[in-house]
């Protein structure tokens, strides 16, 4: 588990009629002010389905960080909850540092924290006002971490991914995975060794935002979250125009920074940008050793969801709800969904499950099965659609989980790839 805040804080009465807000107007006020002071680093920031007694916002303020969350509840109550280990002790002191701010502009007062409740900075370093609390603490977890990745190296031989999202799992050379880059055994043994040496995975670690922190900003960026192939949707263009415009911020405050330069030629070309100092980057590009290329998608990924994990190649677009999970690969559209088919009863046997989910498939169905997997699906053009497509719609499920998936093709000769893809659906290990 992470390190990191769960502050719980009391909103006053406020205006002409001296109340507390509503959650929503709360909640209101608490996304403008986020949205106006935390610019810099604001990712993105997403309201929650709430109620009439609760509001929530779900914010990223840096890519190798799980998101924010703040809740308000009637009555005026505010939950915080943050985590900060991955990303480092800079990132810590920002957060708590805003949420101060925060609490000073909206008159929202944070409650001392109650251990016995979980509550508070597990560091102590929201109270104390002190960074250092914050880095012994982050960096004590971080030995804990990279030692309990260690034990596991050496009982399973497997990998260890470091990384803030459970959703996306990815191939790589080395020991563990982390948001700059994988790592070996021999880097392992050494940080297991002394934990300060595990500082260069650790994106923000100093509090200054400088050329440092705004390269390992982008480096977080184009490990997970390039395509490398040329964008096809806005959201892409925007992410690799952020990391091209932090590449090109953070070189004049830091020239003798490790800079990524034949990945930023790539970029250049992969979107068609002009930069003046492309000349530059050519020659460093040219020079540079020949070592792999920074980025997990240029290798497949598996998508996990719900339990179910789908391995597609790292090019896909991929989105997440708590619903669904979306892949899309050119014409090729992937959806899934997953539901845990155990009860008081027990768990519900596959073959039950695809009885129950199947009938709208009629009789003339595919099945496969492959160990404790089974499934069905039926392959048919889909008579709704304006130009010819092909869809799958299939089931697949084990004892006690089912799962959900439908593959839209354009290109009648992607029917096999399909059917495979179907049957590579298995749950995660």
């Amino acid at each position: 588990m992470s390190v990191g805040l769960r502050l719980v804080g009391q909103a006053a009465k406020r205006g002409v009629t001296h109340r507390i807000p509503a959650p929503d107007a709360l909640t209101a006020d608490i996304e403008a002010w986020l949205r106006a002071e935390a610019d810099d680093e604001l990712d993105w920031v997403v309201r929650l389905p709430g109620t009439d007694e609760w509001c929530g916002l779900r914010l990223s303020l840096h890519p190798a960080a799980a998101p924010l969350e703040l809740e308000v509840a009637e009555g005026g109550a505010v939950m915080a909850t943050a985590a900060t280990a991955e990303v480092g002790p800079g990132y810590h002191t920002y957060i708590c540092h805003l949420l101060k701010r925060l609490g000073s502009e909206l008159s929202i007062a944070w409650a001392p924290g109650v251990r016995a409740e979980g509550t508070g900075d597990a560091t102590g370093s929201f109270e104390s006002g002190r960074r250092a609390d914050a880095e012994r603490a982050l960096l004590g977890w971080l030995g804990e971490t990279l030692k309990k990745a260690s034990a596991t190296r050496a009982m399973r031989g497997g990998q260890v991914q470091l990384l803030p999202s459970a959703g996306e799992r990815f191939e790589f050379d080395g020991a563990i995975a982390t948001a700059l880059g994988p790592r070996d055994d021999a880097w392992l043994s050494a940080a297991v060794a002394d934990p300060r040496v595990a500082v260069d995975i650790v994106p923000w670690w100093a509090d200054a935002t400088d050329g440092r922190y705004i390269l390992n900003r982008a480096l977080c960026r184009m490990w997970t979250e390039i395509r490398w192939r040329p964008p096809v949707a806005d959201a892409e263009r925007a992410v690799a125009d952020e990391v091209l415009g932090m590449l090109r911020r953070a070189f004049p405050l830091d020239p003798s920074l490790p800079y990524p330069w034949r990945e930023w030629k790539e970029l250049l070309e992969l979107t068609g940008t002009a930069d003046t100092m492309a000349e530059r980057i050519d020659t460093e590009a040219a020079k540079a050793a020949d070592t792999p290329l920074i980025g997990y998608r240029r290798r497949p990924v598996a998508i996990v969801h719900h339990g179910w994990t789908l391995t597609v190649p790292g090019t896909s677009r991929v989105h997440q709800t708590d619903d669904e999970a979306s892949i899309g690969d050119g014409d090729r559209e992937i959806t899934i969904a997953a539901v845990d088919t155990r009860s008081d009863a027990g768990a519900l046997p596959a073959e039950a499950f695809l009885s129950r989910v199947g009938g709208n498939l009629g009789s003339d169905v595919l099945r496969h099965r492959e160990g404790p997997v089974v499934g069905i699906a039926r392959l048919a053009i889909d008579p709704s659609s304006a130009v010819e497509v092909a869809v799958l719609d299939g089931y697949s499920a084990v004892d006690g989980s089912g799962a959900a998936i439908r593959i839209v093709i354009h290109d009648p000769s992607d029917w096999e790839w399909a059917l495979d893809t179907w049957r590579a659906l298995r749950p995660a290990s």
